[in-house]
This record gives C-alpha cells, sequence and structure tokens, in this order.
C-alpha cells in the first residue's frame, strides 16, 4: 500500500467502514487494516464533494396563501 495522503479515503470490504486521513503519513509502507483485510483506497477520495446548489425561486412551488383570520367583534 502506498502511503496515505491528506484528505484520502478508505473503505472496508468486509464492514464498509470509511477512513478519511487528516494528517499525511510520512512512512514508505503504510497500511490501514480493517476486519484482518487492509482497507481500500476509495474512488475519487482526493476531491471533495460537490455542494448542490439550492434550487432557484423560480423553479420552487408558490407558497400558498394562508386563510385570513377573523376577529370577534365586542357586542353591545
Amino acid at each position: 500500500m502506498a502511503r496515505a495522503k491528506t484528505a484520502d479515503r478508505y473503505v472496508c470490504d468486509e464492514c464498509g467502514l470509511v477512513v478519511s486521513v487528516e494528517e499525511p503519513c510520512t512512512c514508505d509502507d503504510c497500511g490501514i487494516v480493517c476486519c484482518d483485510v487492509p482497507m481500500v483506497k476509495a474512488a475519487g477520495s482526493a476531491k471533495k464533494a460537490p455542494k448542490k446548489a439550492a434550487p432557484s425561486k423560480a423553479g420552487r412551488a408558490p407558497k400558498k396563501a394562508k386563510a385570513a383570520v377573523r376577529r370577534k367583534t365586542a357586542r353591545k
């Protein structure tokens, strides 16, 4: 296994555990093990996931009008 770099993600094929690297490894051969099996590097692990854009106001459904509140009138 190669060196673990910052923002790399590793996944366990047995249980599904995901590990994210926060500090780079300085050793020549780094192995991350889970369930007695070496973990595999997740696809696209070096990139951050893009944020989803909020839908535009034009694409949203119009708000429903609130019913008018009737006020009680004082009886004389």
